[in-house]
């Protein structure tokens, strides 16, 4: 329904990419979400070290891959915890008004931001225990660009990168603007062609990460471009979460 589909949207994408490799279906599909929807999660890389193929950019030995197995179904069942503490569940928004079903994510975006900082925080020491130095690096690197325009409303970003005020603001309102670009295009999830879809979803997001880029002074964007490292494809774990909307669809349905 496309009612459910709008509120499920601007969950955190991280927790999908965070639970990827955990036998949970029923609990990834409830916590579903989209980069770039103003979440203002900023760069979480416990959420990002749970898919393969950032494992696989890392290089992770297999006695890592299993202590990050474990450590992800920690992060899930955090963040399950938190998500429910703070009543942030979509059910019984379907029957809102679009305006209304608007009102409700605007006010609910700041405590998700909150719980996925929270949660960012609280496991990444234990992450740090897993990885070497140089795939803490990598990894860094790469939730920076899973992040896309949502890293320059990261506070250690925007600390690094000295943003102002005024580029704070200026960011936050290309998010909004694609915000809506984002949302009327999920709601038309299950009409048209799924790739077709899924390719303009991937230039929304490049073109908002560009168009927040354009901020940025020559000197921060130069810097930020070190921060992010070789160039990941993080369009593999976009589509990911695609496949997955789709093997899943008769499970979380109802949800």
């Amino acid at each position: 329904m496309v009612g459910k589909g709008l509120i499920r949207s601007v969950l955190v994408t991280a927790l999908l990419i965070a639970v990827a490799n955990v036998p949970n279906a029923r609990a990834q599909g409830r916590h579903r979400g989209a980069a770039g929807l103003g979440m203002g999660q900023g760069v979480a890389p416990v959420f990002v070290i749970g898919h393969e193929a950032v494992q696989k950019e890392l290089g992770l030995k297999q006695d890592q891959i299993a202590k990050v197995k474990e450590l992800v179904a920690e992060i899930r069942e955090e963040w399950t915890q938190q998500i429910q503490a703070a009543g942030l569940d979509s059910r019984g928004q379907q029957d809102l008004s679009r305006e209304d079903r608007q009102k409700r994510m605007a006010e609910m975006q700041p405590k998700w931001a909150v719980i996925s900082k929270n949660v960012n925080d609280k496991f990444r020491t234990k992450l740090a225990e897993i990885l070497d130095k140089s795939q803490q690096v990598r990894l860094h690197q790469i939730a920076i660009q899973v992040a896309g325009s949502q890293a320059f409303q990261d506070a250690d970003v925007a600390r690094d990168l000295g943003l102002t005020k005024v580029q704070q603001d200026q960011v936050v309102g290309v998010g909004r603007e694609y915000s809506d670009k984002i949302a009327q295009l999920r709601s038309q999830r299950g009409h048209g062609d799924p790739a077709a879809n899924f390719a303009k979803m991937n230039e929304l997001r490049q073109e908002q990460l560009a168009k927040s880029t354009e901020v940025l002074t020559k000197a921060q964007q130069e810097k930020f471009a070190k921060m992010t490292g070789k160039a990941f494809d993080v369009a593999q774990i976009h589509q990911f979460r695609g496949r997955h909307s789709s093997k899943t669809k008769g499970v979380t349905s109802n949800n």
